[in-house]
């Protein structure tokens, strides 16, 4: 058969498409690349000032093309944004042998300056190469409204070298202040990094042997230090860390359904009347909640239930306005209280939402111990140790009309100063230090009238700093320790795994449980005389344990740090 030179042209041309989609198709069997670039700046950084305004424009544009993260270092100055977290920062910083900033990391390499750096070209060439990896990321609100559900699926796409590892980085998209927190002017900071779950070190994705391999790791992340919850981002990236090379990125915002129908949520709650803080002093609670509506309905009233340990219930009724994802701080009437040795409860339940039931009434129950700030004795002795600067610092102590019972300093010398202290019974008193020296300029003491110290505060700082202590007398047990010498928990506070044990006169027969403060069961198990109990993954805050055996049950207060 007879071939002429058009039909061997057309031939030619059409193996090379051949081949052209081939290799097309091996390469995109692989996956598409998100770049990942890492950014080292500081509110308190003039050249930071200068560098951040330039390269945003270029991220934005790109915002499709990569995933970005902001470490707030610990230097040239101040930085609250640091202060968050600064350890998991540090590991960044250490990472990448960052010794000034700004720098950037366009997916683990610093050229240069950062508008050097972060280029649309540069952007443009780091996503050209295919990925061996995918990233499926989802953020889901809990029902808390005090977590979130971070769910990545990592699946492998191609071949590489290497042992690859994955990290997951928590994010505020952005954190705007309404004046500069730092000294260079920044009131705006973008995808400021929070905390990596579940620590720096990262996951290994060794289990991922074969092209189409795919694993699901799911984190639960306990807002902590947030500015905003509703800005938060994950970015998940996988690195290799001998070599530094970031072989894939992914970026996800967080997810906030909205409930149909009235659904608030109650976010926090303190006894002690501010928000965070859980000690007081004296007799009464000033009760303090946040609440924050999660429904398609306006709110505007809530009922509230709440009471201190067993004691009678009091009821509050509170009218407003609250839309979707608007927050709240109500201030509850007083509730009087026998102070307990081991601390009380104090527990809330919002019973009504514009008068009917909550939809989502799980969200709606907390208990949360709190305490009483150190108690002495009426006679008690007052010690005071200034430091390297005593002509810097001076004390007062107040009692509760706001009269100086007691004064001194500044000092001519940093010897020991010893003050006899006269005290009323079932009061409360502030010691209030002024120091002039940024660093530590002083220690003070409060000993009973046995000699036995009862509390230790260290100044340090520039500033004036106020401590509370009272005479109120302590009962016991609270209602959650009755039978108290039955068993211990410890170590208590913990950040580990904690030790259970209880007197042998009890029977050993039983089971334990562990409950979250709003009722949640985190784990269970049959009763031993002496056990270890998991809690080295349990997220910060406070736990009930209670042991049920056939002598009736017994709670203790776990707190996680």
């Amino acid at each position: 058969m007879c071939i002429n030179k058009l039909n061997i042209f057309m031939i030619r041309n059409l193996l090379t498409t051949c081949f052209l989609l081939l290799f097309v198709a091996i390469l995109w069997a692989q996956s598409p690349r998100k770049a990942l670039v890492e950014h080292f700046t500081q509110a308190s950084c003039p050249p930071c000032a200068y560098y951040n305004p330039l390269i945003k424009p270029v991220l934005d544009r790109n915002d499709n093309k990569l995933c970005r993260i902001s470490y707030q270092v610990s230097w040239p100055g101040f930085d609250p944004m640091n202060k968050d977290n600064p350890g998991e920062v540090q590991t960044r910083v250490s990472y990448y042998g960052v010794t000034g900033v700004p720098d950037s990391y366009l997916n683990a390499v610093s050229s240069g300056p950062p508008t050097t750096t972060i280029t649309d070209e540069a952007i443009r060439n780091a996503t050209l190469i295919p990925a061996p990896f995918s990233i499926a990321l989802e953020n889901t609100l809990l029902g808390d409204y005090r977590s979130m559900e971070v769910r990545v699926t990592v699946t492998r796409t191609g071949d590489f070298t290497g042992t690859p590892n994955l990290r997951v980085a928590v994010l505020e998209r952005i954190i705007e202040w309404s004046t500069p927190p730092g000294s260079n002017g920044e009131t705006e900071f973008h995808h400021v990094f929070k905390k990596f779950l579940p620590n720096a070190t990262g996951t290994k994705l060794s289990e991922l042997a074969s092209n189409g391999d795919s694993k699901t790791f799911v984190f639960v992340f306990p807002f902590d230090k947030l500015y905003d919850f509703r800005n938060l981002e994950t970015v998940a990236f996988i690195q290799d860390d001998a070599t530094h090379q970031v072989h894939q990125a992914e970026n996800a915002y967080l997810n906030i359904a909205q409930s149909p129908g009235p659904d608030v949520a109650l976010m926090q709650l303190s006894a002690a009347g501010t928000l965070g803080d859980s000690l007081l002093c004296g007799k009464n609670a000033y009760p303090v909640v946040q609440i924050i509506n999660g429904g398609n309905a306006e709110v505007n009233s809530l009922e509230f239930r709440y009471s201190i340990d067993q004691g009678v219930v009091q009821s509050h009724t509170w009218n407003g306005r609250l839309g979707f994802l608007e927050k709240v701080e109500i201030a509850l009437p007083a509730l009087g209280f026998a102070p307990s040795k081991a601390g009380n409860l104090l527990n809330l339940t919002i019973d009504k939402v514009n008068g009917s039931a909550d939809v989502y009434p799980q969200n709606n129950v907390s208990h949360i111990a709190f305490y009483q700030t150190p108690t002495t004795t009426n006679t008690s002795t007052f010690e005071f140790k200034p430091a390297a600067q005593p002509g810097q610092i001076s004390f007062r102590i107040f009692d509760e009309q706001n009269q100086i019972i007691l004064t001194d300093g500044p000092f001519a010398d940093n010897s020991t100063k010893k003050y006899p202290l006269t005290l009323e019974a079932e009061k409360c008193y502030d010691v209030v230090v002024s120091n002039g020296t940024t660093s530590l300029n002083g220690t003070y003491k409060v000993f009973n009238d046995q000699n036995v110290l009862v509390f230790q505060q260290r100044v340090i700082g520039n500033g004036v700093f106020t401590r509370r202590f009272g005479t109120h007398t302590l009962v016991g047990n609270s209602s959650l320790d009755d039978n108290a010498g039955a068993f211990m928990l410890y170590p208590n506070p913990t950040q580990g795994d904690v030790i259970l044990h209880f007197e042998s006169s009890l029977p050993v027969r039983g089971r334990i449980e562990c409950r979250a403060t709003d009722g949640s069961l985190v784990w269970q198990g049959e009763l031993q005389q002496k056990m270890r109990l998991p809690a080295s993954d349990l997220a910060k805050g406070l736990y009930l344990v209670t042991l049920f055996h056939e002598g009736g049950k017994q709670t203790r207060k776990l707190l996680v740090h």
